[in-house]
């Protein structure tokens, strides 16, 4: 499927923490967005995060959305594993945008990825950290279940 018609849905649920909502958000975000879910009855902290993630998403990733080009920028994700981290890539003309999830595995995850100008995208306040090396990406997430977009600028 093309990516400008397709969606995905976000439905944080109403246990949610900001890491939750946030993980919950990264997904919808590569491509088009259902929004979900009781917003109304999530906790601040987890409505802030949907809310940060909707504003990216209209300011900045909206307009590129039907001119990516999907990848993985790693192996073929084995969501059946929860050990294994889980990262998909989008190619655009000037950028590259990454997503990156860590679930139950090792906090720091690699990818192989020649970059010199990155920038973590979303979310920019749970702790997550990246480093760009000669020919890897490093993320590091301090807590399980979490998920990020990272965005690469072209050389």
């Amino acid at each position: 499927m093309l990516p400008e018609p397709l969606a995905c849905w976000s439905y944080p649920l109403q246990s949610a923490d900001a890491d939750q909502a946030s993980c919950n958000m990264v997904t919808p975000m590569m491509c088009r967005i259902h929004q979900s879910g009781r917003l109304d009855r999530i906790s601040l902290a987890a409505r802030a995060q949907v809310n940060e993630g909707i504003r990216v998403y209209k300011e900045v990733l909206r307009k590129y959305i039907s001119q990516g080009r999907p990848f993985l920028p790693a192996r073929l994700a084995d969501i059946t594993n929860d050990q294994r981290s889980i990262a998909l890539g989008m190619r655009f003309a000037e950028h590259t945008l990454l997503a990156v999830w860590r679930l139950a595995g090792a906090p720091r995850v690699e990818l192989p990825c020649a970059a010199k100008t990155t920038k973590l995208l979303y979310p920019t306040n749970l702790g997550i950290q990246i480093r760009a090396g000669e020919a890897r990406l490093s993320v590091d997430f301090p807590r399980t279940r979490m998920g990020c977009l990272i965005i690469i600028e072209s050389n």
